[in-house]
């Protein structure tokens, strides 16, 4: 048997060649390294997705146990019906009296001394006289 010649082709351009392989190589590397990401990213997602359904469970249970336990019956609860209309002004002035009477009340309490008190007492007791 006669040995077959061999046949080398001749590549005009051997540097574009390497060149365009080279480049592939690298874009092929890109696209599984993003997967690689995209891969964590989708296990991530489910695991966070697991965690906000256990969270749902725990919050709807806790709602329950809330419902249950602590708030009064629907029935228990009386609504009071509005007898007459009061202005908003009105309303208004009545809780800013309410608001200075409070903060008179906690301004002689939390600013007067020793001395000061007894000094009031004092003025008490002779008014009661």
């Amino acid at each position: 048997m006669q040995k077959g010649k061999l046949l080398h082709a001749q590549i005009k351009n051997p540097i574009l060649v390497r060149k365009t392989l080279l480049e592939s190589a690298i874009s092929t590397a890109e696209a599984l390294k993003s997967m690689h990401e995209f891969k964590k990213l989708k296990s991530l997602e489910g695991r966070k997705k697991a965690e906000l359904r256990r969270l749902f469970e725990e919050v709807k249970i806790l709602r329950t146990k809330l419902e249950e336990e602590e708030l009064p019956r629907l029935t228990e609860i009386k609504h009071e019906k509005i007898k007459e209309d009061v202005s908003k002004k009105v309303l208004i002035k009545e809780e800013i009296k309410k608001q200075r009477k409070q903060e008179t009340i906690l301004g002689k309490e939390t600013e007067k001394s020793g001395l000061d008190l007894e000094i009031d007492r004092l003025r008490e007791k002779i008014r009661n006289l």
